[in-house]
């Protein structure tokens, strides 16, 4: 056998003796590393309030030969965000120790409040200009009005489009009472109810709190302005 025929069986001989190691390998797979890393990534999301969770994970390296783990593969993740990129460490302590990252997004289905209808700046928001609609989000919904509620009576900051998600900054309360306006005086007090009339000391919206003087002591005081236009003293 010549010199080359000889190489040329070695490698051959070698690239079997491979096949047949890779074949008889029987490690932790890489298929249940991605389940254990996507079912913890939509249990935080389900546990955090979301419906209709998906994960797509970035694809691992098939050729990963890891040993097979005896016990409940553990998977972490650094950031408290559920939903968006996310990257978690899945590992193995027994019988050795290993660890692999895996990365993806998450995503979910909610239900939001939108705009049905374009809306001016200084335009107050009613139920008819908005419409509820199902749309998957990539992110946390901090800062966005999810209750209609919150948006209905309220006065656009800025122009806005159909189909908006709104956000706390695009809205304000209108102002519905002005400085040295007249205005009615509420207190309560271990069920007690007392009306009074008063002079508003500034311009006031629902929700604000007002100094007031009141009419008949001639004391100034500060109430809670209420949708209806009266401040209720506390």
């Amino acid at each position: 056998m010549t010199k080359r025929m000889t190489m040329y069986a070695s490698t051959l001989m070698g690239f079997g003796l491979a096949l047949v190691a890779g074949a008889a390998f029987a490690g932790q797979s890489v298929s249940s590393i991605a389940a254990a890393a996507a079912l913890h990534a939509e249990a935080r999301a389900v546990e955090q309030g979301y419906n209709g969770v998906a994960v797509d994970l970035r694809p691992l390296d098939a050729r990963i030969q890891l040993a097979a783990c005896t016990k409940p593969l553990q998977v972490t993740t650094a950031s408290e965000r559920a939903l968006g990129p996310v990257s978690m460490s899945v590992s193995c302590n027994h019988p050795s120790a290993w660890r692999v990252q895996v990365r993806g997004s998450v995503s979910a289905v909610a239900e939001l409040p939108v705009l049905a209808l374009p809306v001016n700046r200084g335009d107050v928001i009613g139920s008819g200009d908005i419409e509820l609609r199902q749309q998957r989000i990539t992110r946390d919904l901090v800062g966005y009005l999810s209750d209609e509620q919150d948006i209905v009576g309220k006065e656009a900051r800025k122009n806005l489009v159909v189909g908006s998600r709104l956000r706390k900054s695009d809205l304000i309360s209108p102002q519905i009472i002005d400085r040295g306006q007249t205005v009615a005086l509420v207190a309560q007090s271990a069920g007690l109810v007392v009306n009074m009339k008063g002079k508003a000391l500034s311009n006031g919206a629902a929700g604000d709190r007002l100094m007031v003087k009141n009419l008949s002591s001639g004391r100034r005081i500060e109430g809670l302005v209420q949708r209806n236009g009266t401040v209720l003293i506390q």
